[in-house]
């Protein structure tokens, strides 16, 4: 008979570990360089782990979809997302090798030669020492050239758009360098700690501003409505500091910074502070002094090889806003209007998941020579619009149950909504999904609880919710009101680990709770089969689901771990990890072996002895 395991994944074997990564993994998880100065293999799918070189999406694979960088407990995140990474970590090389120190020195004027004729704008410029270095390295290198190339040439598109917006709001139009050094002008940039677009805006500042971040619409990425938001910022911080040094400097490091180092060392002067012990973050210190020499580069564009002439510019946006229905793919839009996708993608970044969100009709930026054939596309994205409804997720449904109960795929429900990630989904998303419910499919079994025993008081009632992609033991907690601390007794869980998709918590509510009115799915008791975890009834209710059956083996003379697990088609660590034994165990003439065997198949074995229980009688 062929040796099988029937149990999956063994805990801490190495063979079911390959086998649940699967063949991509296998061909290479790790691929070791020659020693710490490897070069990069061309692939953009591996990524740098020390002196090796991963792949990507294998990694991912062994995390279960989990960011690398984030606790056990954390809320979902976008990804990281930064095209200008590389030219990033070059400037910032620059910067150590050129200037180790925080130290910055004022000039009385720019330095003697060419520098000396440059011309500065509206943005007020003390020269120093960091500003002179950045514009020799914006001038004269290979690497500072380039960046500027690239950050000029994209800055073209949307120059006139927000100097006007800057301008509206009384400011130094220059300040549009501030986009320049923080995103490289890219609406879709996403940083390590959370700051997004053009002005990388972390949430709660954007939200101050009036911007909207939610599942649908991050407006951090839209370039007119957050320069308006940024502009605003801008002018707050200046009327707050009364210098544009210290204003930039707390656009970078904080307004809460700035001040506490200004009240410890009783100074109010930016290029005092830079200097100081404990004065300000290194990188503030870079910042200002970087934004001025953007500046005047800005203002003195052939001097650094950014004209218009010298690089390859696109032309400055020009568009229309047409309104178009909820949910209405900004793909569909393209094409309709014979327009590039990628264009029509960066104009309107800010929905993100490549559709207009629920509920209302919203503007589409689209090129005003196309105004005329997306127009007579409307009626069709209005009759396709009618054919989607909506649904609002509520705590503990999963994106299958979902799925099913509009009938259809989960994977189809995901690309209806952009979803990448299951944990994007927040009690409270809307969803679009199929006009018209499905039927729940009558054959699905009641759900096999594994629960250590509980004694219910009068008055309680034990309800039972399944853990999500994206649920956390804070939402959890606050969803039924009762302390984290106190679910995870009652379901034997380890505080600090993962809370693993489609684990089913029991929970003791008040016998009056209303899960409509929370806002949670959960399953009454007759709705599941519980049983108490590691007991006999636990095992053989999970193993019938598998069409196995639990039962001993009597071992005879001269058999071994290996030759028993061959009698039933198993693995030696199969039976091993049953039994608890190693697998060079040796075995004695009557001892019984627990065994799992399809069912139908149990010939020669006996009743199986009761498991050990993990668990005393149920306590309150």
């Amino acid at each position: 008979m062929a040796r099988r395991s029937v149990h999956g994944t063994l805990a801490g074997g190495r063979t079911a570990l390959w086998a649940q990564l699967g063949p991509a993994l296998v061909a290479a998880v790790v691929l070791a360089g020659p020693g710490p100065a490897a070069a990069a293999p061309s692939e953009p799918v591996l990524e740098r782990t020390g002196p090796l070189w991963a792949r990507r999406a294998s990694r991912k694979l062994v995390r279960g979809d989990r960011p690398a960088d984030r606790g056990a407990h954390a809320r979902w995140e976008p990804p990281v997302h930064d095209p200008e990474a590389g030219h990033r970590a070059a400037l910032e090389s620059f910067e150590r090798a050129a200037m180790p120190e925080r130290r910055t020195r004022p000039l009385d004027g720019p330095p003697p030669g060419w520098m000396a004729s440059l011309r500065t704008g509206d943005l007020p410029v003390r020269w120093n020492d960091k500003t002179v270095r950045y514009l020799t390295y914006f001038r004269d290198t290979t690497r500072g050239r380039t960046l500027m190339r690239g950050w000029m040439t994209r800055a073209a598109r949307y120059e006139k758009l927000v100097r006007g917006i800057l301008r509206h709001h009384g400011l130094p139009e220059d300040l549009m360098m501030v986009a320049l050094a923080e995103s490289g002008f890219r609406t879709d940039v996403r940083s390590r700690v959370g700051a997004a677009g053009l002005w990388q805006f972390m949430a709660s500042t954007a939200r101050v501003y009036g911007l909207r971040i939610d599942f649908w619409v991050d407006e951090r990425l839209d370039p007119v409505r957050s320069t308006h938001a940024a502009a605003a910022f801008l002018a707050d911080l200046r009327a707050r500091f009364g210098s544009w040094e210290l204003a930039l400097a707390a656009y970078n490091a904080g307004y809460g910074v700035v001040m506490t180092s200004m009240a410890r060392h009783n100074t109010n002067n930016f290029w005092t502070l830079a200097a100081m012990e404990s004065g300000l973050p290194y990188a503030t210190t870079q910042y200002v002094p970087k934004i001025m020499a953007a500046a005047i580069v800005g203002r003195n564009r052939r001097t650094f090889g950014v004209a218009g002439d010298q690089i390859d510019a696109p032309p400055a946006v020009r568009w229309a806003e047409i309104e178009v229905p909820p949910g209405t793919p900004l793909s569909e839009v393209a094409k309709a209007g014979g327009v590039d996708a990628e264009t029509l993608h960066e104009w309107n970044a800010q929905f993100y998941r490549g559709r207009t969100p629920p509920g209302r009709r919203s503007k589409v930026r689209v090129p005003a020579s196309a105004r005329g054939r997306i127009e007579a596309a409307l009626d069709r994205f209005a009759a396709e619009a009618a054919r989607r409804a909506t649904h609002r997720v509520r705590s503990g449904e999963s994106l299958a149950r979902i799925a099913r109960a509009y009938g259809t795929t989960e994977r189809k429900l995901r690309a209806l909504n952009g979803i990448e990630d299951g944990a994007e989904v927040q009690p409270g998303t809307v969803l679009f999904v199929p006009k018209g419910r499905g039927k729940k499919d009558a054959t699905d079994a009641r759900p096999l609880v594994a629960a250590p025993p509980l004694a219910l008081a009068p008055g309680e009632r034990l309800v039972f919710f399944e853990v999500t992609r994206g649920a956390t033991p804070n939402e959890i907690a606050a969803v039924f009101g009762i302390p984290w601390e106190h679910i995870a007794a009652w379901n034997d869980l380890d505080p600090r680990a993962t809370l693993p998709t489609g684990l089913w918590l029991q929970v003791l509510v008040a016998e009056d709770f209303d899960p409509s009115a929370a806002g949670v799915v959960v399953l009454e008791r007759d709705e599941v089969e519980l049983v108490v975890r590691g007991s006999r009834a636990h095992l053989e209710a999970e193993l019938a689901r598998r069409g196995l059956v639990r039962r001993g083996y009597r071992v005879r003379r001269r058999d071994d771990v290996a030759k028993v697990a061959r009698k039933f088609g198993l693995s030696a660590s199969d039976v091993a990890r049953i039994n608890g034994i190693s697998r060079t165990a040796r075995l004695r003439p009557g001892q019984v072996l627990v065994v799992y065997v399809p069912k139908g198949k149990a010939r020669g074995t006996i009743a199986a002895p009761e498991p050990p229980a993990l668990y005393g009688p149920p306590e309150r």
